[in-house]
């Protein structure tokens, strides 16, 4: 919910709000940034954490071997960060606005000190806790950019002594953000309160070897998934104004493909846990190859939806951004196996074989960065949409095969395959019947005809089995 609430107003507001595309280049630029920075302060511990504990016993030490770590490189972190803000302005080219990077130093040093609270929560299955803070936090942001964007300009006018500028919007959404974050920090306090806080030194160092490879994992993953627009600022091959529009551009149609990733980030708060929590069940391995039979189906049924739809959903982007809207089909299955990845990949955080993680997601960064420098001048930005699926299908493949080898998991391989070609072929028809003179009533009838069918092919073929009937 809080992850459609921001789509909602932080793509589809903001790219109405925004019409010159620049701005909403500076806006993904600075998060893609911010995801890598926030990997290295957390340092993975919410993973290990996970891992070792899932046991109740064990759960306030593995807690306090963590944070204390944790606020350590916090305050290191975002300490250099503000205090060197000029140099890092400079270095990703807003050396006139380095106050964005004090900011950015504030926000990361306050989310990445509730990421352990958040993980509990998530151990705990404590959902309903969790969602609580997830709305505060959206909620309060929300409210900020809304009251900054469309009450304050008209205060402004009303009132000599409140200072507007105009050419600066974008700044409304970081300072939005920040307020939030420090808020959630605040509220979060209690969390803290109610735990008994103590420092295992062994476990630490266990913990530590254990999530030294995801951080690897996490840097990687991140410019697989959200460094597109900082790579196409450079190689798309134009001046930088030129590309950082049209990165603006494809990053509001790609926001459109992360409809499914907001289905995939929610199936990943539960299954991690789930599957840490269940590791010592007889057919644990059995479950895990059935949730990722239902992943690949309810994940396919997103694809196929969107993908049906896709000119209807496309207006809720600002009429600047549409440009870009086929990358979305490419973006959807290159999420559908980053998906299909986070379910093979799960076997070297079961096994402790993190170095596996940091192999697979190196190899990856090397495709996206190889197939993007290479692709973007001469294609434009689709390069980078289908560097996205070359490298989360090879990742996806990856996981599986090394998970064969060292923690076999009985996944049906076959059923799977199946539904892929059932969902690429049901994509391609889809595309093939919009090429056509078709009324678009019935055209839009067709289609959900369609996917009625893969709904009934799936329920018919697989879906009392998975509901354990």
């Amino acid at each position: 919910m809080p992850q459609i609430l921001h789509f909602v107003v932080f793509t589809s507001y903001l790219t109405y709000r925004f019409p010159d595309q620049f701005d909403f280049a500076v806006y993904l630029d600075l998060y893609a940034y911010a995801t890598i920075i926030l990997v290295i302060m957390t340092f993975r511990m919410e993973t290990a954490f996970f891992r070792y504990g899932v046991q109740s016993e064990n759960r306030s030490k593995a807690f306090g071997a963590a944070f204390f770590p944790l606020v350590l490189v916090v305050i290191v972190s975002a300490g250099l960060l503000y205090l060197n803000s000029q140099a890092f302005a400079d270095l990703i080219n807003y050396s006139h606005k380095p106050y964005y990077i004090k900011w950015f130093a504030l926000i990361l040093g306050f989310d990445a000190l509730v990421a352990l609270p958040y993980a509990r929560m998530r151990l705990e299955n404590r959902a309903k806790t969790f969602l609580f803070y997830r709305l505060v936090n959206i909620f309060l942001t929300v409210g900020v950019v809304i009251f900054s964007l469309e009450f304050l300009p008209i205060l402004a006018e009303k009132y000599t002594w409140i200072s507007y500028d105009a050419s600066n919007r974008i700044d409304s959404v970081f300072i939005a953000n920040l307020i939030a974050s420090a808020v959630i920090f605040l509220l979060m306090l209690k969390e803290f309160l109610q735990l008994e806080f103590s420092f295992d030194f062994s476990l630490w160092k266990k913990m530590m070897w254990y999530s030294l490879p995801l951080i690897v994992v996490g840097i990687a993953g991140n410019i697989n998934q959200s460094f597109a627009v900082p790579i196409q600022k450079v190689f798309l091959g134009e001046d930088y104004q030129s590309n950082m529009t049209n990165a603006g551009i494809y990053g509001a149609a790609a926001k459109m493909a992360l409809l499914l990733n907001l289905f995939t980030t929610a199936f990943n708060y539960a299954a991690e846990p789930f599957f840490f929590n269940n590791a010592g069940h007889k057919d644990a391995r059995k479950i895990y190859g059935q949730v990722a039979l239902a992943f690949m189906i309810t994940a396919g049924l997103v694809v196929i939806g969107i993908s049906a739809y896709v000119d209807i959903i496309s207006n809720m982007l600002g009429p600047n951004y549409r440009e870009a809207i086929p990358v979305v089909p490419i973006l959807l299955f290159a999420y559908l196996f980053l998906g299909l990845y986070y379910n093979f990949s799960i076997w070297y955080k079961l096994d402790d074989k993190t170095y596996w993680g940091a192999i697979i997601s190196v190899i990856g960064a090397i495709i996206t960065l190889s197939v993007s420098i290479y692709y973007l001048p001469k294609i434009g930005y689709i390069g980078s949409a289908y560097a996205a699926l070359a490298c989360y299908s090879f990742m996806a493949i990856a996981g599986i095969v090394t998970g064969k080898i060292y923690y076999p998991i009985s996944y049906p391989i076959k059923k799977m395959l199946f539904y892929l070609v059932v969902i690429i072929l049901t994509v391609w028809l889809m595309s093939f019947l919009d090429k056509q003179a078709i009324d678009g009533v019935i055209l839009f009838i067709l289609k959900g005809l369609l996917i009625f069918a893969f709904v009934g092919v799936a329920w018919f073929k697989d879906g009392k089995g998975l509901l354990g009937k």
